[in-house]
């Protein structure tokens, strides 16, 4: 599931197990938030996928609880995590530790030759959703109902929205390990 050339430099016990179930290893995470500043915005929702089971971690419930769980997993996959939603995840808990392997799919992509956002990956590799047409800026907005208003639809809708994007990231690391195998790296780039 993961690109054999991001193996290398992993502990041999981890590499081997990521080779043989990766699945136990991995955490996929996207994260919603109150705005674009990490210095004066906050996490809304904090949504990962291990094992083709979602859990958020919502502020206001249990952001907090988000931290230990984030620290069981050594590889997390994100899209566009290292110019966002790591950099928030950092600024909002300090003492978050760093995976020992952190893919993002929006530089995977990019080295693959595509340009986009994780929406116009989904569309091209025909990932539907339910909340198709929605944005990061209506997070925003759907957010601020929920506060504002208390509206249940508003953070269901929200949750619903955060959901769709983390379990869409499983697919694209896949595609991604497919495009590597048909591409430049070869036969021997992805494991089994």
């Amino acid at each position: 599931m993961i690109p054999d050339v991001y193996l290398e430099g992993l502990p041999a016990d981890l590499a081997l197990g990521l080779r043989r179930d990766p699945e136990r290893y991995i955490l996929f995470l996207d994260i919603e938030t109150e705005g674009l500043s990490k210095e004066r915005n906050g996490i809304t929702v904090l949504g990962t996928m291990v094992e083709r089971r979602y859990r958020a971690f919502v502020a206001g419930f249990n952001l907090e609880k988000g931290v230990s769980y984030l620290a069981r997993y050594p590889v997390w996959v994100t899209f566009g995590g290292a110019r966002f939603d790591l950099p928030f995840l950092r600024a909002r808990f300090p003492e978050l530790s760093t995976p020992l392997l952190h893919l993002d799919l929006c530089q995977l992509y990019r080295q693959l030759g595509y340009r986009g956002g994780l929406k116009k990956l989904e569309v091209l590799f025909g990932l539907s959703r339910r909340t198709r047409g929605l944005s990061g800026y209506d997070a925003v907005k759907l957010w601020q109902r929920w506060v504002q208003r208390k509206d249940r639809r508003a953070l269901r809708t929200l949750l619903l929205y955060n959901r769709e994007d983390v379990s869409n990231l499983r697919f694209l690391l896949k595609k991604a390990c497919i495009l590597f195998r048909q591409g430049e790296f070869g036969e021997a780039a992805c494991g089994g």
